[in-house]
């Protein structure tokens, strides 16, 4: 079935600090699910995106002024994550951030529960912040296809990246930028992930990288070639 984006509907509660209670019913049945063989439902999903990267880029989307220390369990760093977006290569940033506001911070906001504290229908606050303004990032970090390395997140942030606290709370996330679920990345993106994890974070053992997937059971980040394909191009000279 063919889904139409309104967008006059979506901005029209997206205007709203509880924007994410008024759309609750869209968020859990469109947004929130998993999906990859859903062209039409994916077409949808970055028209949602692109409109709240756009609200965001204009501050008439409603975010909280200040909040909780939502960086407070941070522990000393001993494990990378890696992860693939799933979503395009050269995907801007600020839309990556609209996703994560949209997937993580409205999801764990609906479940009244971040760091434990009720928060359901007050307007988000990440905490994090990048170049002056709010971001909502789930990685530290993004690589490109090219190699580029881009920081997302300061290290004395947690990304809310692993689908599990504790590992949030000692990790970096590294995300490649790209969908390699049924292939490899490029050589340069992964030289790249491992020269960044060699030089910036050193003290982390070559034996606590991981892929998303070997610590949160339910999903296929970084996709079906990570552990017998290029999981131990990461460790490089370590």
């Amino acid at each position: 079935m063919k889904l139409d984006f309104d967008r006059a509907a979506w901005e029209s509660q997206l205007c709203f600090p509880d924007w994410y209670v008024r759309l609750e019913e869209q968020l859990r049945s469109q947004l929130f699910p998993v999906v990859r063989s859903d062209p039409d439902l994916k077409r949808f999903r970055h028209q949602v995106y692109e409109l709240v990267e756009a609200l965001l880029e204009d501050g008439t989307l409603p975010l909280a002024q200040n909040g909780p220390e939502m960086d407070e369990e941070r522990k000393p760093l001993d494990t990378i994550v890696i992860h693939h977006t799933t979503e395009e290569p050269d995907i801007r940033l600020g839309k990556l951030s609209a996703i994560g506001l949209v997937r993580q911070y409205a999801f764990q906001y609906l479940a009244n529960n971040v760091l434990g504290r009720p928060v359901r229908g007050q307007p988000i606050w990440s905490g994090h912040f990048r170049q002056g303004k709010m971001v909502f990032f789930a990685y530290h970090w993004l690589i490109r296809p090219d190699g580029k390395a881009e920081r997302l997140l300061e290290d004395s942030y947690i990304g809310w990246h692993a689908g599990n606290w504790d590992i949030n709370t000692r990790s970096i996330g590294i995300a490649f930028s790209g969908d390699y679920e049924d292939s490899s990345p490029p050589a340069a993106q992964i030289a790249a992930a491992a020269r960044l994890a060699r030089t910036q974070y050193p003290q982390i053992a070559r034996a606590r990288i991981f892929g998303h997937h070997e610590i949160a059971a339910g999903t296929t980040c970084p996709g079906a070639h990570f552990l017998h394909g290029w999981k131990y191009a990461l460790w490089g000279n370590r």
